[in-house]
């Protein structure tokens, strides 16, 4: 069964995936961020990591030809695996939309 709806942190529409466009490298220090992309939803994306990251903090994907702005909007410890932390990052341009970029890659899975 999944979360109760208070528990939820995001209301939308959610795809999985377990692919990435592109790099996500950290925004402050252009360091690669070593994670796992879980879902993707219109303005936001679900990861795993074994970093631990601060809310706020500034993430940029790298697409081949532009980059896509994102922030860290909260982080938990994942309640599967006791060294990761799921976080969930979100657009800083509302007029991004991460589902098309990641369907124009073929991200998701058929």
């Amino acid at each position: 069964m999944g979360l109760p709806a208070f528990k939820e942190r995001r209301f939308s529409r959610r795809r999985l995936t377990g692919l990435l466009p592109g790099r996500l490298i950290m925004g402050q220090t252009r360091k690669d961020l070593v994670c796992k992309p879980v879902d993707v939803s219109e303005h936001g994306l679900g990861i795993l990591s074994a970093d631990q990251i601060a809310n706020g903090t500034l993430v940029v994907l790298v697409l081949k030809n532009r980059e896509v702005m994102l922030q860290i909007a909260w982080g938990q410890q994942d309640f599967g695996k006791r060294d990761l932390f799921r976080y969930g990052l979100v657009c800083k341009e509302q007029q991004e939309n991460l589902e098309t970029i990641f369907e124009n890659a073929g991200c998701f899975k058929q």
